[in-house]
């Protein structure tokens, strides 16, 4: 049996805002149902779509084709676990978060979470938690993204100054905005 490899596929985003994504979900599973591929999700940034998939790294190319449908392909990501020196993670998490690669900024700090305790472990909790609840609104989730951000509120409080290079008042300031407007936006930590 073909084992198949798990790949975050981002395809230029011209027209489509989150609303779309389960719309843009239906049509990349038309458009590959012969292949023998899993299609996880979209999520829909300003510029990009990020499809999460899992195919044998051999129809990859040919998926790739197919795809030019919806959008032209920017980036072709393999997911693969790993661990990173907690620096280097933070440093790619911010990265990640202010290219609004969401999902991939969660899977980073996860890594990072999982070796922390105290206040520590709660402020990273506290920031994974906005990375998940802005997924959710990349997907036109938008009550449980406002949820989300609630929780994360609770986990970031008490918390200030710089952790690493990220402004935790900034983000604190831009996650309760978006819970009091209930308007969402991408903004960078």
């Amino acid at each position: 049996m073909e084992t198949l490899s798990r790949y975050l596929v981002y395809l230029k985003n011209e027209k489509y805002i989150p609303d779309d994504a389960n719309s843009i979900l239906s049509i990349s599973r038309n458009i590959l149902r012969e292949y023998k591929i899993i299609i996880r999700d979209v999520r829909v940034a300003s510029y990009f779509l990020e499809l999460d998939i899992s195919i044998s790294p051999l129809e990859l190319e040919k998926v790739k084709s197919k795809l030019t449908k919806i959008g032209s392909v920017i980036e072709i990501d393999r997911i693969i676990e790993t661990e990173l020196d907690k620096k280097v993670s933070l440093e790619l998490a911010r990265q990640l978060f202010n290219n609004e690669k969401y999902w991939k900024t969660h899977e980073v700090l996860e890594g990072v979470w999982k070796h922390t305790q105290g206040d520590e472990r709660s402020l990273l909790n506290g920031i994974i938690l906005v990375a998940a609840a802005l997924v959710h609104s990349q997907k036109g989730e938008h009550q449980i993204c406002i949820s989300i951000m609630k929780r994360a509120l609770d986990k970031l409080q008490g918390a200030s100054g710089h952790y690493y290079d990220v402004d935790v008042d900034m983000l604190i300031t831009n996650v309760k905005s978006i819970v009091n407007l209930t308007e969402i936006s991408p903004f960078k930590i």
